[in-house]
This record gives C-alpha cells, structure tokens and sequence, in this order.
C-alpha cells in the first residue's frame, strides 16, 4: 500500500477502452478538454515520461516540467526540466517541496501507473466514444468518482478521490 501525496494529483483523458494514446500521440482533439487540462495545470509542475515529453515537442508554457526517464535530457531542455532518473528520486523531491506546490501527472501510461498509487485525485475526461489506440490505462480500484467539473458532448471530466481520503458525496455518480 502507497501512502498517498497530499499535492500529487493526476489528469488524463481516455476512451471507453482505457485508449490513452496512438503512435505516440492523442488519437483526438478537443479543445475544450485541452482548455480545462491549461486552467488546472498552469502554474504547477507537471510530471511527464519520455514519451510524453518528446510528443508535447518540450515543456509546456507556464508549468514546471518534471521529467521521469533513465534517458538523458536533450541538450535545449536541460534548463528548463528537472530530469529525475527513478522513481524514488522524484518521490523525495516531491516530499522536499513546499506542500502547497501542486505537482500534475500528465502521462503516459507507465507514469500513471507508477505514480498514480500516491496521488490523492485523479481528474478523467471519459471520451463517449471509442479511438484506435496501442496504449492503454485503467484508473485504480481504490479511486472513487465523485464529482463531474464538465460535460461535453465528446466527453464527461469527473474528478476521483482516493478511497478514504476525502468524503464522498452520498449521491456517488
């Protein structure tokens, strides 16, 4: 059992399947998911793998960039990402950090399910149809969905809490 990480949180976007990825890429585009994804991670850190990293094309404007991987940072990254070669590694720094920095994790697939066993919530937009896709993420059992934060026609974004961290509303979704 992993304690969890009062400011670790994690935002990821998935179809029906648990299809969080295509050839290194999102197999979608929707703005107003990517709007919300911009409002809840501006002015935070994100914590990304190497894949991810190398698909966004860098760091993301206006977040601290964490990048999880044994490969070295290229060379025009190296001031602006805080590499971190294990796991353990960016666990201590995060426990290190202020508790009111808040640290998002963004992806891929093997971040999530590395890290998601300390974050303490877990924001999900469910796409309501299905995409062609070779990478794959299921959001742990011990996760409760309590709240919607939006509802599009493409997708529904709730908002999980760990079991047990915080009381859930009674009306559960």
């Amino acid at each position: 059992m992993h304690l969890p990480i009062p400011n670790l949180r994690a935002i990821v976007a998935m179809d029906p399947d648990g299809t969080v990825g295509s050839g290194g890429r999102l197999p979608w585009h929707l703005p107003e998911d990517l709007r919300l994804f911009r409002s809840l991670t501006v002015g935070h850190t994100v914590i990304v793998g190497r894949r991810t990293f190398d698909s966004l094309g860098g760091p993301l404007p206006g977040r601290s960039c964490w990048l999880l991987s044994r490969k070295e940072l290229p060379s025009p990254f190296q001031n602006s990402v805080r590499p971190f070669a294990n796991l353990d590694d960016l666990l201590a720094a995060i426990g290190e950090a202020p508790t009111d920095r808040q640290f998002w994790v963004i992806g891929g697939a093997e971040i999530y399910r590395q890290l998601a066993p300390h974050c303490t919530e877990i924001i999900q937009t469910a796409l309501r149809r299905r995409y062609p896709g070779d990478v794959r993420w299921q959001i742990p059992k011990n996760f409760v969905r309590c709240e919607i934060l939006l509802e599009a026609e493409e997708f529904v974004t709730y908002r999980w809490r760990r079991n047990g961290i915080a009381e859930v509303a009674a009306n559960q979704l």
